[in-house]
């Protein structure tokens, strides 16, 4: 009995290296499966065949180049993901809007659209059965039944409640403990996931370069908000209940500046738009944070910083200086080999960066910090949703398709018709 169990778990973790290789790699021939995964001709010709009857992989053939002599060559066979093999609904939440996107197995965006939805004022018990309205909307205007979708993924600022799917606390809403993923899931019968927008940068990071973002790498987000992702050996950190690496909300000053979150001295009261707002308008620090901060305004704001205004130039490298020490503390917890900073913060990190450095030069002893490496991202919306699909894909290759369940042949069979 054990040795059948031990070769189940075995059949499962090769068919999911099989998937894993193709999601990263895209397109491969048989020969380079191998070399990618390390399993034997046998293996791969074996798991190929399993996987391409099930129809979660296809075959693709490469036109055939006749070379100068003459002599026509066998066409190159690859073999790819399956497109039609599952559905996924990507949503992302902030203030007052919602993005929906909708992509096929191999994560390629097929629909999307952006709404505005009141998320502030909503109700604690309305707000899913709101977001549910959207979505159905979206799909009757794609024409995609929703028995199609194989699983919705939420995204949003603030922290997430990952067994529950709830929303514990967002700046984008007046009140706490909203339930997301029950409505959805009573209304769609698929499993939804919701989860901090930080984390799926996270995972979008995994999926872009597994090498690169292979050992320990803590990913900061910097903007209308401050949040981290924790990558360790590859997979993003959640913690227990997916409220892990809650960077913003470190206490950086005690008794300082107020945050969004209600507490004082956040790192995020002096790092987010909003704080470095307050500080150059000369506001004091318990003047209740701003709900938004245009664009506009930062950007103007970060101009007149750039054209000596002393002011502007100070409120950035307060922020810098609280980045910094937050870094500092993440390097003393994780010893990390690499911090990646993203977020519309960082369009303003040459008039942070010096103050960031020198803080985090005195909040940790060289030793630990001049090994890790230091860099920044180009930042995007789509870089959160991106990382929100990634997630549902690899949830689907795990749970479903390494297994081969009956649930994966019912999953097959409702994109067939």
């Amino acid at each position: 009995m054990a040795e059948k169990a031990d070769s189940e778990l075995v059949r499962r973790q090769n068919r999911l290296l099989v998937l894993g290789a193709l999601r990263q790699h895209g397109a491969s021939a048989r020969v380079d499966l191998g070399r990618l995964t390390g399993l034997s001709p046998a293996s791969i010709t074996t798991i190929c065949a399993q996987l391409i009857s099930e129809g979660i992989i296809s075959e693709e053939s490469l036109p055939v180049v006749t070379p100068p002599s003459g002599k026509r060559g066998r066409p190159t066979v690859r073999l790819a993901l399956n497109p039609g093999a599952a559905l996924v609904l990507a949503v992302k939440i902030s203030i007052d809007d919602v993005m929906i996107v909708l992509t096929d197995f191999r994560g390629e965006t097929l629909a999307r659209t952006e709404v505005r939805l009141p998320t502030y004022d909503a109700g604690r018990d309305r707000f899913g059965a709101a977001l549910a309205d959207e979505i159905a909307a979206f799909l009757a205007t794609q024409e995609i039944a929703p028995r199609r979708i194989s699983r919705i993924g939420v995204a949003i600022q603030g922290l997430a409640d990952s067994r529950s799917g709830s929303i514990v606390w967002s700046p984008a809403f007046k009140e706490g403990d909203i339930p997301v993923a029950h409505a959805l899931e009573e209304r769609f019968a698929v499993p939804c996931f919701v989860a901090n927008d930080a984390n799926m940068i996270a995972e979008g990071l995994v999926s872009a370069d597994r090498v690169r973002y292979g050992g320990v790498t803590a990913a900061i987000f910097t903007g209308y908000g401050v949040g981290m992702g924790v990558i360790i050996n590859g997979e993003v950190f959640h913690g227990a209940t997916g409220a892990a690496a809650e960077f913003g909300h470190m206490n950086h000053i005690p008794d300082g500046a107020l945050c969004r979150c209600g507490r004082k001295g956040c790192v995020e009261a002096y790092v987010a738009d909003y704080g470095i707002l307050r500080h150059y308008m000369g506001e004091t620090e318990k003047e209740a944070p701003r709900s938004a901060v245009s664009e506009a305004t930062m950007i103007g704001l970060h101009q007149k910083a750039k054209a000596g205004d002393a002011k502007a130039r100070a409120a950035f490298e307060l922020a810098g200086a609280a980045l910094g020490y937050g870094i500092g503390r993440v390097i003393s917890i994780l010893n990390p080999d690499r911090i990646v900073l993203a977020g519309p913060g960082l369009q303003t990190s040459e008039l942070m960066e010096q103050a960031m450095r020198e803080a985090l030069e005195k909040s940790v002893v060289e030793v630990l910090r001049r090994d890790v490496a230091l860099e920044q991202v180009r930042f995007s919306d789509d870089m959160i949703i991106r990382g929100t699909v990634d997630a549902l894909l690899r949830i689907i290759d795990r749970d479903v398709f390494a297994i081969a369940t009956p649930q994966a042949a019912s999953l097959l069979a409702a994109q067939a018709g």
